[in-house]
């Protein structure tokens, strides 16, 4: 078995990502590292109980002739290997104008929705994301401002969707495909410096690659494994406090001020995380208005309160901080 193949099989392995039996969708765009995932899952099949294994070409319909022809290169690639094959045409644009997403954000959204659709609701999803995917992401959210979540980088799996590349660099998949003699496709868009994170790609981790560490996408994948870890352990942490220290009644969650005061900081930011998770409050609303409100209650006296962006609404008692949402 080749190195890169024994590598995915134990990556696929240490996360417990493909159950015996399972049916995959495989999100192929004819690139070079969704050509290597479907490639190798394909010949990976039998041994790890694939039941069904379909590639889902998603056509966004932004880029004229060669999104045509990126179709047709991935259609007659599964023809040609003999794999079960689904293209689904998307329009990213007119999503993009009617919801105010952005391109990227429209494309992703599509993309998910019809490799679920294309497996059904028990399917795995696997996407290309490799160990560098994961590297600019880390380096993206620090540039942008991130708590350990962000600094993580890309999860190698999560709510049925898989990422069995996720510890393979983008120069092992291309001497792979080498080696094997595989020719893929190239999406111009991505040598363009249009989009952040492809300025990250093209110019900045190779001026770090040249000029400070050579194995920077490793040391940033190590890095984000251990904010991975930092923030399960303060979550777990939060959550465990929240079970004893709090009540939910209804809209309005009573936090205990005595216990707050005697945690750590980082905990108590932790806390008010998953106090607004249980109130159903968006996290991508949250901001620093809304923890430095909350903090300063557990420690204001009677009579403290403060109205925040989205209708939440924090107010203090002799021995609670209550946080709840106005209803309408």
């Amino acid at each position: 078995m080749d190195r890169l193949e024994n590598e995915i099989i134990n990556t696929i392995r240490c996360y417990s990502m493909i159950p015996e039996g399972s049916d995959v969708a495989v999100g192929f765009s004819g690139g070079a590292d969704s050509l290597c995932l479907l490639y190798v899952l394909h010949r990976l099949r039998r041994l790890l109980r694939i039941n069904r294994l379909l590639a889902v070409h998603v056509n966004h319909n932004l880029r004229g002739m060669e999104a045509e022809r990126d179709e047709s290169f991935s259609r007659e690639f599964c023809l040609d290997q003999g794999i079960e094959f689904k293209a689904v045409s998307v329009d990213v644009a007119g999503l993009s104008e009617s919801s105010g997403m952005s391109t990227e954000e429209a494309g992703r959204k599509l993309r998910y929705e019809a490799l679920r659709s294309s497996i059904g609701s028990e399917g795995i999803i696997a996407v290309a994301h490799h160990a560098d995917d994961s590297a600019e992401t880390i380096l993206l959210n620090l540039a942008r401002g991130t708590g350990f979540r962000g600094a993580a980088g890309i999860l190698p799996a999560r709510a049925g969707i898989i990422r069995p590349l996720i510890r393979t660099s983008r120069g092992d998949i291309l001497a792979y495909l080498d080696r094997r003699g595989l020719s893929y496709v190239t999406d111009s868009t991505n040598l363009q410096n249009d989009y952040t994170r492809n300025v990250i790609r093209n110019s900045i981790l190779p001026l770090f690659r040249e000029h400070v560490n050579s194995r920077v996408s490793e040391h940033l994948l190590d890095f984000g494994s251990y904010c991975r870890e930092a923030d399960d352990f303060f979550r777990s942490e939060a959550k465990d406090f929240l079970e004893e220290c709090s009540e939910l009644e209804g809209h309005i969650l009573r936090l205990k001020k005595k216990e707050m005061k005697e945690k750590p900081q980082i905990i108590r930011r932790y806390v008010i995380i998953e106090a607004f998770r249980r109130l159903d409050i968006p996290l991508k609303d949250l901001t620093s208005a809304h923890f430095e409100a909350v903090d300063g209650a557990v420690f204001a006296g009677r009579g403290y309160h403060v109205d925040l962006p989205g209708g939440v609404c924090v107010e203090d008692t002799y021995k609670e901080t209550c946080i709840f949402k106005r209803e309408g």
